[in-house]
């Protein structure tokens, strides 16, 4: 059984190239091909930290353009998944965040770092696209871009049941 939201992936290795990385980009502010990346994706990868447990990485999934984009930064809705709430509830102690996000047809990658804020609202309000009434808006202080991943994406089965998008 695939889990909910994950799609599945082929990645092939690339050559290493190491001129690859003269391209890497360090900013604070997204730039257009940033934004692109980020409403286009169905997958990230989401750090958070509990000063008592440790670190956790999770999958976070959806349908292109989950995460959307606005004059306050980026956000995603929550989606029902397996009530560990090991990330939120992570943030709620340390805010401070991470957020992994590739192409993977061409092997660019994403890396923000920032805090998150958990945003709890009403169920079915505009974005709400999980049905859970909770969102996460993320701030963003760091970024690292460039073409990082050393693999590309050669079949792509999107899951099935993801939620549909709200406006």
């Amino acid at each position: 059984m695939i889990k909910p939201y994950i799609q599945l992936r082929l990645l092939t290795l690339d050559e290493p190239d190491p001129s690859a990385t003269k391209d890497v980009r360090r900013g604070t502010e997204l730039s257009p091909d940033d934004i692109a990346l980020i409403r286009s994706a169905d997958t990230f990868f989401l750090g958070t930290v509990n000063p008592e447990r440790g670190a956790d990485a999770s999958h976070r999934g959806g349908p292109p353009g989950f995460v959307r984009v606005d004059a306050r930064g980026l956000w995603w809705p929550d989606y029902k998944g397996n009530n560990l709430f090991n990330s939120f509830g992570n943030l709620a102690i340390d805010p401070e965040a991470a957020l992994l996000y590739f192409d993977f047809p061409s092997g660019r990658t994403l890396h923000l770092s920032g805090t998150t804020q958990i945003e709890w609202g009403v169920v079915g309000r505009a974005g709400d696209d999980g049905g859970t009434g909770r969102i996460a808006r993320f701030y963003l202080d760091r970024l690292v871009a460039g073409r990082l991943l050393g693999a590309h994406e050669t079949r792509h089965l999107p899951y099935s049941r993801n939620p549909a998008l709200t406006d």
